[in-house]
């Protein structure tokens, strides 16, 4: 058995360095031009770019065409695609990106002989295939994301400006399925079940390796740019330039050794949304925090405040008036990995625990006038009931938020420990990474939502912190970005 084993994996292995081979050979015969980086494999961090000689800082070490990007204008479907949406084209974000899973499906059915892309997409392919994209998982390993934002973005979130994947059961049913019987020729003999796997592993594809373009945010596959694996903003290698001469570029911004790895950056991403888009997280994310539901909010609110069922209508019909609720119940607020609530969610907790008479002054006050929101505000001793009455909104939202996950912080932080440092890239560990992962995704938003009692209650928080000014949140600098380069705690 072993023999045979170590035999599969001699053939993986090989085959993985001859799609590389014909990878490099395509891009020389597109013109992509590389200069002083290659495809390379590391211990850590799987397939990469490796720098072939000495890197300075200001050099274009890869250069992509514009018309090698493989987007929905440019694949070899794009009159099906048209036909597709009509007259009106697309007008959701959402099916844009899809579209061009549709694209990528279609030129990896015409194969490498057939279309253009097809060494490329190989490699993609290979790449996706041997990653964590949540949509591999089996119902055991997802069901440990339950609760965190990766679940809720991967399954329930709706928001049609959301990176895929999301929502992809519902993609397939009425967008992807709906095509291919549209156009029964390019689904070149495939059956629908088989195009519904392909559908999962061009929608990893797009999800992990594809690029936001340009004012026009055109979503497009850029050969090689995708081969460089992420790192924090403050620790990328290179910047993304884009010449309407040269076309796309990568220019370094720090010096890199012959042999080391060259990073880009996928942006101040938090390990929910690396994990749910790319399949990895990183043990010390500086990026952090968590998210909670309007629901959740409410039913917390309620704690504090046992009279807001009755009011509970008029006080989201104003939330929702101001653009910080919705009728589905449906919002989210960011809660910081320091544990700091967004401004909205102190708002929306301010609005759901006043009396009924403050809620009345509050309904009735033109915020243009600043001497009505100066009477809005209340005296000494309103202030410091409310101050209170959120405070404790906020202590009860801290436990019951930490319960919607499926182990406690106890159990990931061991699951974490007893994994660190396990391959993604060893497949008899296949499981355990993803057990892994998901426990550092839980342990980050379960820590944020403890902190999040922490800062309630710290001592030196004033009452001005606690109750943010009304009318809506002001614009404020991000402390994620203030604490890029400091390292998460474990």
């Amino acid at each position: 058995m072993g023999g045979h084993a170590g035999a599969r994996a001699r053939d993986a292995r090989g085959d993985e360095r001859d799609a590389t081979a014909a990878f490099l050979t395509w891009c020389e015969g597109q013109k992509v031009r590389l200069n002083g980086v290659s495809v390379g494999a590391f211990g850590n961090t799987g397939r990469g770019a490796v720098a072939t000689r000495d890197l300075r800082v200001g050099e274009i070490v890869v250069e992509v065409p514009d018309d090698v990007v493989l987007t929905t204008e440019t694949c070899s479907v794009r009159r099906a695609l048209e036909r597709f949406v009509g007259e009106d084209g697309v007008e959701s974000p959402r099916l844009e990106k899809e579209l061009l899973v549709i694209a990528v499906m279609c030129e990896m059915l015409g194969g490498a002989g057939e279309s253009r892309w097809g060494a490329y997409l190989r490699v993609v392919h290979e790449g996706a295939r041997s990653g964590h994209s949540i949509l591999a998982w089996d119902d055991e390993q997802a069901a440990a994301l339950e609760g965190t934002d990766a679940w809720w973005d991967a399954y329930e979130n709706d928001d049609e400006g959301l990176d895929l994947p999301t929502m992809t059961d519902e993609h397939w049913k009425h967008v992807v399925k709906m095509f291919f019987k549209q156009n029964p020729k390019l689904a070149n003999g495939r059956s629908m079940e088989e195009l519904r796997e392909l559908h999962f592993a061009a929608t990893a594809m797009v999800s992990g390796y594809s690029f936001t373009l340009g004012e026009d945010e055109i979503q497009g596959m850029v050969p090689f740019w995708d081969m460089l694996n992420h790192a924090p903003p403050c620790s990328a290698s290179v910047r993304l330039n884009h010449d309407p001469e040269r076309g796309l570029q990568m220019i370094t911004v720090r010096a890199v050794k012959k042999g080391e790895e060259v990073f880009n950056t996928y942006g101040a991403l938090r390990n929910a949304e690396l994990l749910r888009r790319y399949g990895f997280v990183l043990a010390r994310n500086p990026h952090g925090g968590t998210t909670v539901g309007l629901d959740e909010v409410i039913v917390s609110a309620m704690m504090a405040n046992p009279g807001l069922e009755d009011e509970l209508p008029l006080r989201l019909a104003w939330l929702e008036s101001r653009g910080l609720a919705d009728e589905e119940l449906s919002t989210r607020f960011f809660v910081h990995q320091t544990g700091r609530p967004s401004p909205e969610l102190l708002i929306a907790m301010r609005a759901f625990i006043l009396t009924p008479e403050e809620m009345t002054a509050l309904v009735s006050t033109d915020f243009e006038d600043e001497e009505q929101l100066m009477i809005l505000e209340g005296n000494d001793e309103q202030r410091a009931e409310q101050s209170y009455m959120v405070g404790a909104a906020l202590q009860f939202l801290s436990v019951h938020a930490n319960s919607r996950y499926a182990d406690s912080l106890k159990a990931s932080r061991l699951t974490y420990k007893m994994y660190l440092g396990v391959s993604p890239y060893a497949k008899t560990h296949e499981s355990i990474y993803r057990s892994w992962a998901a426990a550092v995704v839980r342990m980050n938003e379960q820590q944020a939502l403890i902190k999040l009692a922490r800062w309630t209650y710290h001592p030196s928080r004033s009452e001005d912190a606690l109750l943010h000014a009304w009318p809506f949140p002001e614009d404020e600098e991000d402390e994620d970005d203030m604490m890029m380069c400091e390292p998460a705690e474990d």
